[in-house]
């Protein structure tokens, strides 16, 4: 790790402007990740900029730089830097980035274990979130963790663990958050704000999702649908159905928890399980990923297809007892 931390720092060093990319639908993780980076470069002098090609979900404008950030790049803008942040392969970047045309060197620093390493210099490791590789960055460089940098990890840190209830939350995760504490982080405001505050819109496309749910005869599977009728019927935004498949999951006998949203001509798929199946298995069969427990895909079809796809997949995979973990 000393060897990478090195290497990193040598690019660094020798940049003068450096683009921070976020995946696509960005998530607490990669939105705070994003922001922090962003935030610790321009303190070393940096010239930054920060990229989300689908903007930051209202639920993280309170986050220090979420203003800052770009959905948009110049055209004939380039680089000497790009960093991308819990991304697990470059089309998790955005179809509109296209890193080797606008950067010399890329860092890749992610958390996914199916990442593709596309990176000239790949910080990729098991932990609970990118914020934690991140964190241990910013304290093996011996940088300084402020105020800022600290409340956009901290909600990182916290969206990835579920506020610290999965089974991806470890010592080092306890250890990092009371480091952020430290620097200043009131943990009931963000709290408040992630978990305690929501739309009225998000209300009612919850409600109305809900009124969709299916189960399998076992009551292992449950599935949600969310159509753009819906989501125009209620005047609802991508990031009002934050934690709407967590209430899916939650059903006392579903193993796996799955939620179809119509997205134009293609359907995003959400997937959750609780103990037992592999989802990110299941996801990489329609061209997405993720990680075990949590994983999405978008599939090029129209609702009943892409329904009737996924749930035969999911039936496969149960079965298959190799999936099982």
């Amino acid at each position: 790790m000393n060897e990478l931390f090195t290497s990193i720092k040598k690019a660094l060093k020798s940049a003068k402007t450096a683009l921070i990319v976020s995946h696509v639908d960005p998530d607490g993780d990669s939105i705070g990740s994003m922001n922090a980076l962003a935030i610790l470069l321009s303190e070393m002098g940096i010239s930054v900029d920060h990229y989300s090609q689908d903007g930051v979900p209202h639920i993280y404008h309170f986050l220090p730089a979420s203003e800052l950030v770009k959905t948009k790049i110049p055209a004939n803008r380039r680089y000497d830097l790009l960093i991308a942040v819990d991304a697990s392969d470059r089309k998790r970047l955005g179809e509109k980035i296209k890193p080797r045309e606008i950067a010399k060197l890329i860092i890749n620093i992610d958390h996914h274990p199916d990442n593709t390493n596309y990176g000239d210099i790949n910080y990729v490791a098991k932990a609970s979130s990118t914020a934690e590789l991140i964190y241990h960055l910013i304290k093996g460089l011996k940088l300084k963790i402020d105020n800022k940098i600290a409340e956009n990890l901290y909600v990182a840190l916290i969206t990835d663990t579920g506020n610290y209830r999965y089974e991806n939350t470890s010592m080092e995760t306890f250890a990092m958050a009371m480091d952020l504490l430290k620097a200043g982080v009131n943990t009931h405001a963000i709290t408040t704000k992630i978990y305690d505050t929501r739309t009225l819109a998000g209300v009612r496309i919850f409600a109305a999702a809900l009124a969709t749910l299916e189960i399998t005869s076992d009551r292992a599977v449950a599935w949600a649908v969310v159509t753009k009728e819906m989501m125009e019927k209620y005047q609802a935004k991508s990031d009002d159905l934050v934690g709407l498949i967590d209430q899916i999951r939650a059903i006392d006998s579903v193993e796996v928890a799955i939620l179809f949203r119509q997205d134009g001509d293609k359907v995003k798929v959400n997937f959750r399980s609780k103990a037992k199946i592999n989802v990110s298995e299941v996801a990489r069969r329609f061209g997405g990923g993720g990680h075990v427990r949590a994983a999405g895909a978008t599939i090029a079809a129209d609702l009943p297809t892409a329904k009737r796809l996924v749930l035969t997949e999911v039936e496969k995979y149960i079965k298959a007892s190799k999936y099982l973990v």
